[in-house]
């Protein structure tokens, strides 16, 4: 029988192994990961809700995704419903949450998940080697790895690199191959806080009464870029689904010397038209505010922070405020609290299969490469469709 050729992939996370799934069927195919288990940042990231992916498909995920058309092949090819249309072969069946964020099935843990991928993948063939760090890699397709008992070579024919982005530097995704990288010669973008909280100056009567409370049913703003859902005042400034889709924004801004400002909508569901018509009598004092427009004590407390005292005493100017409270942001929180990073592999090195333009047999999948995405199941995806996207075209190269 003759020998199959051989695929190195070089880390265990969603893309990984992706990739080694469905290169199995048709390669020998040896999975290399620095750490002792397989999957750790993946479990990691199940401990809030573990969100698997979205309700939107096809084109309708494009707009989530940064660069603009970078990631269309790759998410076309293999979109949610075919993410998972995957993970119920593997008998992991999922549901849509009200949020359009999809999940396991009640009662299935992500400890399940990965229980059931890995069983799968060995049953499938792919040969795991823990505990092995990338430390070379050439043009003849030789890999070199330090593994518990040394240095360990194997030859490849081709290679899938999926080595990490730096956020959750816990789980072995510290951005260190950036070294190795720089060394072949390949671009690479230092890499910064997404997914991340903002950094704000509190006035200290927000740090010492309202830290820790949640801003609910809310609306912010940065330019164009519009987000919905809560956040949550901490001693530092904000965090919060409603605040992640913006830090994009905020730190292009940052980067160019400029100062973000946050507008805040603390009733979006009425209009400005709404809130002024209920402040229309003639003997509104301020003290009647929370009632009349329904604020608790931290939104209360935020539009006192950021007005002056004739806006805030005027019913009319009052409810301005409610809809367009102005927040100036002043920093990112540190790519060691983000839940992601963007940066990472230049994807100018990438061809548009994502080989690397100087070494074309290895290809690079997942959130290693400089890619953005907001939470939602939308990170996950896009490695999941890097990775297949990947493995498509190692077979499609050797096949046809």
């Amino acid at each position: 029988m003759k020998s199959r050729k051989i695929v190195v992939i070089v880390g265990g996370g969603p893309a990984g192994m992706m990739a080694a799934w469905w290169l199995a069927e048709k390669f020998e195919v040896h999975l290399f990961e620095k750490e002792k288990m397989i999957g750790q940042k993946f479990l990691l990231a199940g401990k809030g809700g573990f969100n698997l992916t979205n309700r939107l498909t096809g084109e309708a995920l494009l707009p989530k995704y940064s660069p603009a058309g970078f990631l269309d092949k790759a998410l076309l090819e293999f979109d949610s419903l075919k993410l998972r249309e995957w993970l119920l072969q593997l008998g992991i069946p999922t549901f849509e949450g009200s949020s359009g964020r999809v999940f396991p099935e009640k009662g299935i843990t992500p400890a399940y998940v990965l229980k059931q991928i890995l069983e799968s993948l060995k049953s499938r063939g792919v040969v795991f080697h823990l505990k092995h760090r990338l430390v070379s890699f050439n043009q003849e397709m030789e890999f070199v790895f330090i593994g518990s008992k040394g240095k360990v070579g194997i030859t490849a024919d081709y290679s899938v690199l999926a080595l990490g982005g730096a956020s959750w530097s816990s789980t072995g995704s510290d951005g260190a191959w950036t070294n190795l990288f720089s060394e072949k010669g390949i671009s690479t973008i230092p890499f910064q806080a997404s997914n991340c909280g903002l950094n704000v100056d509190w006035p200290d009567a927000i740090k010492l009464y309202h830290t820790g409370k949640p801003l609910k049913n809310i609306m912010l703003r940065v330019n164009d870029k519009v987000s919905r859902g809560e956040a949550l005042i901490t001693d530092y400034g904000l965090e919060g689904n409603a605040v992640y889709p913006l830090v994009p924004e905020i730190r292009n801004m940052l980067a160019a010397s400029r100062i973000p400002l946050i507008c805040l909508d603390l009733k979006p569901l009425n209009t400005a038209g709404q809130l002024k018509e209920k402040a229309s009598g003639t003997n509104v004092k301020t003290s009647d505010y929370p009632a009349l427009f329904k604020l608790n004590t931290a939104s209360m407390a935020l539009i006192k922070a950021y007005s002056d005292k004739m806006s805030f005493s005027g019913p009319e100017s009052f409810t301005h405020l409610i809809k367009n409270l102005p927040i100036p942001v002043s920093s990112l929180r540190p790519v060691v609290e983000a839940i992601s990073t963007v940066g990472g592999l230049d994807t100018r090195e990438l061809n548009p299969d994502f080989s690397l333009k100087k070494f074309p047999g290895v290809f690079c999948a997942g959130e290693m490469a400089d890619w953005d995405a907001p939470t939602g199941g939308f990170l996950l995806q896009g490695s999941f469709s890097m990775g297949y996207f990947t493995a498509q075209a190692i077979i499609t190269d050797q096949y046809t």
